[in-house]
């Protein structure tokens, strides 16, 4: 009989810093292979040119986090020192392990660039790549067709990554920013080396240019719209980055000032922010001439502009603050094509009075129109309810129906916290996202329905024996011993069909949720050998049915939003865990 192959999953990435989004992939991995191998590179080949630590901490970070039974991590590509190529690290344990069957892990952000990776003619021959959906990059069924007929083997994971980007931590950390996706372990030893801190002098300057609470908001908005379109196009995300923090540092500078260091005579005065800006990034920051031109034409546009400069003036125009009734529209456009993006934000100039028009935007438009020929701007398509079969949403069970709602994807709250190297305020996201119902009548309805179901079916509790109640008491103190909090254990037996116990815990952040939902799974299946017949997922909020009980981890908006207590509750059945 033929033996079953070996199978091992290769994980590389800079790994700068190593967030609980990586741990989620580890771990995930573990699951599905063999043997997982972590590989911190020396150089990206996405990041040449950056500056370049030893990898010394990256590697020992690394190992603190992800070894374990069935996880190395190796220092291949830091012993090998300069730039690290994926087809080299392939080629080394194709060799190793030659009889086992070798994956490729990357999110799916990556696969837009896949097909320019050095050498792919070699590469697709020794892996098979793993692709982790990331949310916001689904791919198009064009490059998925490419792909496949460039004969460059995919598999796609059946779980998804956290939306965590290591480009958004280093954002966060900039402007003062708690860290919420980084182990406390990688957080205490980057604060006690100064490692990680790309972006915080840029933004330190800012307060010393005059910059304002609402425009560093603006600033912050921008920067992490440039990390997303930048992963959406291909480009680079540290450029960026670092021109959208940068595009406004010139907003509350006196023009005067600048009238013969920096070249303003085609930019109107609402503009003229943009060459200064340009001029102080160059000349007193040190920023390179691409990202210096990129700030230059952010509020203008021009002809024949760089990935940068369209990244970077797109990013200020569709930052999620951005209150114009077209903003949706725009956000679907640079999705679907950058090119047709900018012609319809271009577009708009025609509607200006002819004072007010900038020969720049004139000429940029003039570009636009003839690069995309006859395509007609496309109109937003109409939102549809999703169907709760395919949702993907949680669902809140009433009797033997499951009625879902969707979450707002925007969250424009700031809060401000003292900065200490800098002027006034640092500016930081609230990252509680707002839930609502996608309609109010939907909400209605909902609440009147599961009325309706609780007055017909409440009844007197009737114990269904000790093994059920052991398992909600095993799942809250799982919950308990990881941080969770306002655990509740409510019995619902009689009140519903579906279950004996419901268990219902908080949690501070999207990652916790997923972090805490491994760890009840891992608690249940040892104590009781036990998996859940249904897991309901979405990154606010996750249920985790195992028969007669069903588990919620909610984070803390969300669980205000559903109060399924208020549902289930009749004054004498929620015992609170720990109290």
């Amino acid at each position: 009989m033929k033996s079953k192959k070996t199978k091992i999953a290769v994980f590389g990435g800079s790994f700068d810093p190593v967030h609980f989004g990586h741990i989620d992939i580890v771990k995930n991995s573990e699951r599905l292979f063999d043997r997982v191998i972590v590989v911190p590179s020396y150089i990206s080949p996405f990041k040449a040119g950056e500056l370049v630590d030893d990898g010394a901490a990256r590697y020992k970070l690394c190992k603190k986090v992800f070894e374990s039974d069935k996880t190395e991590v190796s220092r291949y590509e830091i012993s090998k020192k300069g730039v690290s190529y994926s087809v080299d690290t392939a080629a080394y344990y194709k060799k190793k392990y030659a009889d086992a069957e070798l994956y490729w892990i990357l999110g799916s952000e990556e696969l837009i660039r896949l097909g320019g990776w050095r050498n792919m003619d070699k590469l697709k021959t020794l892996v098979t790549f793993f692709v982790v959906p990331r949310p916001g990059f689904a791919p198009t069924d064009a490059l998925l067709k490419e792909l496949k007929r460039n004969k460059i083997k995919i598999k796609f994971a059946k779980f998804i990554g956290l939306d965590i980007s290591s480009t958004l931590i280093k954002i966060d950390a900039a402007f003062g920013a708690d860290n919420k996706y980084v182990p406390s372990v990688v957080d205490e030893y980057a604060k006690k080396h100064g490692l990680f801190d790309v972006y915080g002098k840029y933004v330190g300057a800012l307060y010393a240019y005059g910059l304002d609470d609402r425009r560093i908001r603006h600033t912050y908005r921008t920067a992490v719209r440039g990390a997303e379109l930048a992963k959406l196009y291909g480009g680079s995300v540290r450029d960026a980055v670092t021109a959208c923090i940068l595009h406004d540092i010139a907003k509350a500078v006196d023009p005067a000032e600048y009238a013969d260091k920096a070249d303003i005579s085609d930019f109107p005065r609402p503009t003229v922010h943009a060459p200064i800006g340009a001029y102080i990034a160059r000349r007193e920051l040190g920023v390179s001439d691409e990202i210096a031109r990129a700030i230059r034409l952010h509020s203008t546009a021009d002809e024949n502009m760089s990935l940068l400069d369209e990244i970077v003036y797109l990013a200020d125009k569709t930052e999620l603050g951005r209150t114009y009734k077209s903003l949706d529209k725009m956000l679907y456009l640079c999705k679907l094509d950058k090119n047709v993006a900018m012609l319809a934000a271009l577009s708009e100039i025609g509607e200006l009075e002819s004072s007010d028009k900038c020969k720049l935007s004139e000429r940029a438009l003039a570009y636009y129109k003839k690069l995309c020929g006859d395509t007609v701007i496309p109109e937003l398509p109409p939102r549809k309810m999703p169907d709760a079969a395919q949702s993907g949403l949680p669902a809140v069970r009433v009797g033997s129906k499951a009625v879902r709602t969707a979450p707002d994807p925007k969250s424009k709250e700031m809060r401000a916290v003292p900065a200490e190297r800098s002027k006034g305020m640092r500016v930081v996201p609230d990252r509680s996202k707002e839930l609502r119902t996608v309609d109010d009548g939907i909400e209605k309805s909902f609440a009147r329905r599961a009325a309706d179901a609780l007055k017909a079916s409440r009844t007197q509790f009737v114990s269904t024996g000790d093994e059920i109640k052991d398992i909600a008491v095993a799942a809250a103190d799982a919950l308990s011993l990881h941080k969770a909090r306002d655990i509740d254990i409510i019995s619902v037996n009689g009140k519903t069909i579906v279950a004996d116990y419901f268990v219902i815990a908080s949690v501070t952040s999207t990652t916790a949720v997923k972090a805490l939902t491994d760890y009840v799974e891992d608690r249940l299946k040892k104590q009781f050998d036990i998996d859940p017949s249904k897991r309901d997922v979405d990154k606010e909020w996750v249920a985790l049915d195992y028969g007669g009980v069903i588990i919620h981890i909610f984070t803390d908006k969300t669980r205000e939003f559903y109060n399924i207590e208020r549902l289930w509750s009749d004054g004498s059945n929620v015992e609170r865990y720990g109290d």
